[in-house]
């Protein structure tokens, strides 16, 4: 279960969001330690920690301007489609000492400790790409194995999110507000859900999050390494 203390009051794309996500690993660039770019992230993470500086430029190309604006009526729509109550919205999740954070763009909240210090939640993830192709690509997955093969940094996006919030399941959501018609897909993501092929019974999801954890701990462990090397070189 996700503790509520992890649940912050920092709005994303705020001044306070950027500087709490310094230094950290974040689940929308989670899939760089999933693959060949994995030591070039952990230097860039080391690099804000020695710096205090941010190691990505400013980013307002129209997609992301597009994105941003239309993401909050897609989140609308699907809470009203699927009869959602969300209790967050687009808030950073972290804990203090942590490496890593994400913002889920919505919580759907299942259940409550008897304490109500812990929630039991399910994630959700939305893109609103603003091409038609690219809009289709997404729409056209139907399952979380179509999403791994057509936009992989995606996948681990909502895995990484599950991960963060201790969720079984979570949803990726894609819009585009200018279709008259399928202007929303829906893919549900379960840690617990069984595939049968060839190969026999496998639970490929819950696979892929113990591969997560795995490369995540790796990741600390590279980070502190090379982060006492430049403290322990001192300064010229």
């Amino acid at each position: 279960m996700l503790k509520k203390s992890k649940i912050s009051h920092i709005k994303i794309h705020s001044d306070e969001w950027h500087a709490s996500r310094l230094a950290k690993f974040t689940s929308s660039e989670i899939h760089y330690l999933m693959g060949s770019g994995f030591l070039r992230y952990v230097r860039l993470k080391v690099g804000e920690e020695i710096t205090g500086k941010s190691a990505k430029g400013e980013i307002d190309v129209e997609a992301t301007r597009w994105g941003g604006f239309y993401e909050a009526e897609a989140i609308q729509k699907f809470g009203r489609k699927m009869g959602f109550d969300f209790l967050v919205v687009q808030q950073l999740i972290t804990e203090t000492g942590s490496r890593f954070g994400s913002t889920p763009d919505f919580l759907k909240v299942t259940r409550i400790s008897p304490d109500e210090t812990e929630y039991e939640v399910e994630t959700g993830e939305v893109k609103c790409p603003p091409t038609f192709d690219n809009y289709l690509l997404l729409f056209e997955c139907e399952t979380p194995q179509d999403l791994k093969s057509a936009k992989k940094e995606y996948y681990w996006q909502v895995l990484d999110q599950m991960d963060n919030c201790e969720a079984i399941k979570g949803h990726f959501v894609c819009y585009h507000p200018d279709f008259r018609a399928g202007n929303m897909g829906h893919i549900v993501f379960d840690k617990m859900q069984m595939i049968e092929s060839s190969k026999g019974k496998t639970f490929p999801i819950y696979d892929d999050l113990k591969l997560l954890k795995a490369q995540k701990q790796k990741a600390v462990q590279e980070f502190e390494k090379l982060r006492d090397k430049l403290m322990t070189a001192g300064l010229v």
